[in-house]
């Protein structure tokens, strides 16, 4: 049976690597053995302690370990699920050893393998019994690095669909983000800590051995000091460990798919007759805060941007500096209408009520007042926080002024968004465990991050101005003009969201129904791009690489030499001379703005219709490509 199970996994594997997900996986794999490599390196390193080396080690396991955690919530559903084989009549142990033995069949457990074979180079740098104990040791770490992920993925599956566990995936989301964007910052960290030359405190040593994640390296440890007794011990940990996981793992292959939460409001609360909650609008706004509340996928929503707004700030404290903490405030509305951007394909086809009811304008107004209130106090008490944390008074003005032109901007945006850059998605009762397993938004969300700051430009320019003249009143004029641009960006685009809802209602129901927009669709309805496989291919490397370029090694390191901070970490153009920092910056910003516009333009299908629109033997009509399906999604 293991063997029908992996060759059905590799030829799925294999038809599915095609376009954009194959070049991911490349990608991915890449930078994987890069990892692996340094990890592998790691015994040869001459540190200042030999206890060092076995430190580092059991914390570089604890980190591939927390990937393996954390990384099917990254990727989603395993490529065989049990509820393919809900209908078969296979025994539950059988059928979990036959998975099990496709968990070590792909690209990801042969990169663990690779950096996991440090521990054989570790043992046999140390003598032939380390050696030899090194190898079952090896072969256990990996067991139990698979397990523990598939143990994890069930359980963050059965929780995901509560309330705690949706808020559990935000937070987890957003460290993830916060790691891909700014995990350069613990690299500035541990450098600035000079604990490569000294050693590990005492606390932090034997944290990282306790773990399991380490029981491998003081296994091996052990046997090169003669205590065969310990030696031995960590390695029937790990033995009984695999064990104990595998028959958990064996218990929840039981149920097909989990039962839903279901939450039920009081029907006791009267209507409102007066005030903001009354009317069509006040019932659009109440039916928004409680889906807010209630609906795992808005917890996550909710949640991820407070965290990742947080957790960004909070980084550089690692290596003692306090200056990203004024900027927690404005970067939340940033980061909250990338997240919450496709609200009417989460509602998916329910869309017809306020079709078939008119009241469109009032449901645009009643979703802006919902997103309002709920990240609004938000923002502003963590604007308040963390400046007078940082003791920088010098930035009040930028504060008060940016925080209500982006928190307005961004009430706007998220309402105009919603209706010109659906993306279909599943029904709400059709929706995956994985809360993450949603319709893609990745291009969407990675430019309307950086049209969310636009709205704040008006205001920093009157301070910038200010600054300049230093001139106090132009500094704290920015604030009204902060107020004007948030409150005249948020009518405006909710004013257009709501002629454009009104005017392709039926279109973006259609849309939200098959996945493609119907004959005759107006500006408001975009179906996703139908790309070729050279394009998709071209649009991830050019996402990839222009956001390490735009950013990391353009944008970062000119913060760096505009307020002369002496960290170089991985940033190229601080290694350079004399003037040749300013030019790098330069070169980096440029190249990943043409890349960046490359991927949006590749993203947003305008290449295939150009070429399309050129072809002699379309007559210059566009036509859709071979191989365009398009799946009924839903029914209403």
């Amino acid at each position: 049976m293991a063997g029908v199970l992996i060759r059905m996994k590799l030829r799925i594997i294999r038809n599915s690597m095609t376009g954009g997900k194959a070049a991911w996986m490349i990608i991915g794999a890449v930078l994987g053995v890069v990892f692996a490599a340094a990890t592998v390196a790691l015994p040869f390193a001459e540190l200042g302690t030999p206890s060092l080396t076995t430190d580092l080690l059991s914390t570089t396991y604890l980190i591939w370990t927390l990937g393996w955690v954390v990384g099917p919530l990254w990727g989603g559903s395993a490529v065989l699920r049990v509820d393919q084989f809900a209908l078969l009549p296979l025994p539950r142990h059988k059928l979990a050893l036959g998975l099990l033995a496709t968990a070590f069949v792909g690209i990801t457990t042969v990169v663990t393998t690779l950096a996991f074979l440090s521990l054989v180079v570790h043992g046999v740098r140390t003598g032939v019994a380390p050696a030899l104990v090194a190898v079952p040791a090896t072969a256990a770490q990996l067991a139990f690095v698979v397990l523990l992920s598939r143990v994890s993925y069930a359980l963050f599956g059965a929780v995901a669909s509560s309330r705690f566990g949706a808020a559990v995936t935000g937070v987890l989301f957003a460290a993830m983000l916060v790691l891909t964007q700014s995990g350069w910052m613990l690299i500035v960290a541990v450098t600035d800590s000079r604990v490569l030359e000294s050693d590990f405190s005492t606390f932090v040593s034997t944290s990282v051995r306790v773990l399991p994640s380490g029981w491998g390296v003081v296994a091996v440890d052990a046997a090169g000091r003669g205590d065969w007794w310990q030696s031995l011990g960590a390695l029937a940990g790990l033995l009984v460990l695999c064990v104990l996981l595998l028959l958990g793992w064996s218990r929840t292959l039981g149920h097909a798919r989990h039962d839903r939460s279901v939450f039920r409001g009081s029907i006791r609360s009267a209507t409102p007759a007066r005030g903001p909650y009354s009317g069509v609008t006040g019932a659009v706004l109440r039916k928004e805060l409680r889906t807010w509340v209630r609906d795992p996928q808005r917890i996550t929503m909710a949640v991820t941007p407070v965290a990742w707004a947080l957790g960004t700030v909070l980084l550089p404290l690692t290596f003692g500096t306090k200056a990203l903490l004024p900027w927690a405030g404005p970067v939340l509305p940033v980061m909250a209408v990338t997240s919450a951007y496709n609200l009417y394909s989460q509602d998916g086809t329910g869309l017809w009520l306020t079709l078939a009811t008119g009241s469109q304008r009032a449901d645009i107004r009643g979703r802006q007042w919902a997103y309002l209130l709920l990240f609004g106090p938000l923002t502003v008490a963590v604007s308040i926080a963390f400046t007078a944390y940082s003791g920088y008074s010098w930035a009040w003005p930028w504060i008060v002024a940016l925080v209500p032109a982006l928190l307005g901007g961004s009430v706007g945006l998220m309402a105009h968004t919603s209706v010109t850059a659906l993306v279909p998605g599943p029904d709400a009762h059709k929706r995956p465990d994985n809360p993450l397993e949603r319709a893609d938004t990745t291009g969407p969300s990675n430019l309307l991050f950086w049209v969310a700051f636009l709205p704040a430009l008006p205001a920093a320019a009157t301070v910038a101005l200010g600054t300049a003249l230093d001139n106090s009143v132009l500094r704290w004029l920015g604030a009204p003009v902060g107020v004007a641009t948030g409150v005249l960006l948020a009518w405006w685009l909710g004013g257009i969201a709501a002629d454009r809802l009104t005017a392709n209602g039926p279109e973006l129901l259609s849309l939200m129904r098959t996945g493609r927009a119907g004959p005759g669709a107006g500006a408001g309805t975009r179906a996703k791009p139908v790309l070729t496989k050279r394009e998709e291919r071209l649009a991830g490397l050019s996402w990839l690489f222009g956001s390490l370029a735009l950013f990391p090694q353009g944008l970062v390191p000119l913060l760096f030499l505009i307020t002369d901070t002496s960290g170089k970490s991985w940033f190229l153009a601080l290694y350079m001379p004399h003037a040749w920092p300013w030019v790098v910056v330069v070169v980096m910003i440029s190249i990943g703005t043409v890349l960046y516009t490359q991927a949006i333009r590749l993203s947003s299908g305008k290449t295939s219709q150009n070429r399309r629109a050129r072809s002699p033997e379309t007559g210059g009509e566009a036509t859709e490509p071979p191989g365009a399906d398009h799946k009924e999604l839903e029914s209403i």
